[in-house]
């Protein structure tokens, strides 16, 4: 068996698939249409701006009796179909796509459709290998990815309208979370993000929670084909983690905020502007919403300082006591987030 790596171009992959020259071999390949439209366009999409994308495998057959090379792919029909059906029109780019939204391959400019054909793409040409070790590369293959865990079943199960929101989302926060060591970069490639901003979303859906994988499987299938909230809720997710940005980040320069922590910040500052949709009678009366996220942000942004200072310091004994045991363990109960956001409103109502 003999392997030439190298790359070719969309053009030339297109037109071999168009031709019959390349061809997926049924016998360890999954069936074609397992992809919907939105995964589709953001593979398109990803072409279009020269993203990288995992390398093709393709097996090489000299037909002795023809003197034809036959081609079949053994990784990546889902991808190179993409390619072909998009090239032939059969169907347009979703809104995942930003940039090329409600297009057809057609109606792109002629640099745009230049830049898609001339895009090179990686691919393992494998020469005289028999049956057998084709086989058993495809299975190789397949064996080398790490078990899906939660968050990565949920994106790869639900491919509506929430889950693209959320994509969304994380393509916006997910730089400050990195930034500010609020999600370590193990923990974005794991879809953390993903999680954490889940959860931000959930707070103004459904109020504090604990954590349950099981909950926010519940919202992604709820709004998975009809999202009318989307509009209103991307604008208080966004202007509450705009504002941390905009005013409160002398916080996160001078502590280190962890991700349970910057949900109850995120829970805080909803609440105190919005509210929350349903639930937390008990906070409602002790804090009913004020409609702004902030009295006086010099005396909060302090405060915050004081407080996350304690829960970092782990300092059982200051002033927060109860904020600083609620940070130790079972961060994600239900009881030690709302003893954390409550501390958080009021910190965050200091005149």
């Amino acid at each position: 068996m003999r392997i030439i790596r190298n790359t070719i171009p969309v053009s030339d992959l297109y037109n071999m698939m168009k031709s019959g020259d390349l061809i997926a071999n049924r016998t360890y390949q999954r069936g074609t249409g397992l992809w919907p439209d939105n995964a589709r366009s953001y593979f398109i999409d990803t072409v279009l701006n020269d993203f990288p994308f995992p390398k093709v495998v393709i097996r090489q057959i000299v037909d002795i009796k023809t003197k034809k090379t036959k081609r079949e792919i053994i990784d990546g029909q889902q991808r190179l179909t993409t390619i072909k059906d998009f090239v032939d029109n059969k169907f347009k780019l979703s809104n995942v796509s930003k940039n090329y939204s409600g297009l057809f391959y057609e109606d792109l400019t002629e640099e745009s459709r230049n830049s898609l054909l001339a895009y090179e793409v990686s691919v393992d040409n494998i020469v005289t290998a028999t049956t057998e070790e084709i086989l058993e590369i495809f299975r190789r293959i397949n064996s080398y990815t790490l078990p899906l865990n939660n968050s990565e079943k949920r994106h790869a199960t639900y491919q509506g309208k929430f889950k693209w929101f959320i994509s969304d989302l994380t393509e916006y926060a997910t730089p400050f979370f990195e930034k500010y060591k609020i999600l370590s970069l193990k923990d974005i490639s794991r879809m953390s993000d993903a999680d954490l901003l889940t959860e931000c979303c959930q707070l103004r859906l459904d109020g504090i929670q604990a954590r349950s994988s099981a909950k926010l499987d519940e919202i992604y299938k709820k709004f998975d084909m009809d999202f009318k909230e989307e509009a209103d809720l991307r604008d208080i997710v966004i202007s509450s983690f705009n504002y941390i940005k905009d005013n409160l980040i002398e916080v996160f320069d001078n502590c280190d905020v962890q991700s349970y922590n910057f949900y109850a910040l995120m829970g805080a500052l909803i609440y105190n502007r919005y509210g929350f949709s349903r639930g937390e009678d008990s906070l409602i009366e002790k804090f009913p919403p004020i409609g702004q996220f902030c009295l006086n942000v010099n005396n909060s942004s302090s405060e915050l300082i004081r407080i996350f200072t304690e829960a970092d310091e782990k300092n059982e004994a200051g002033l927060y006591s109860d904020f600083v045991k609620a940070s130790l363990s079972t961060t994600h109960s239900y009881k030690n987030r709302v003893t954390r956001i409550e501390t958080l409103i009021n910190a965050l109502r200091l005149p």
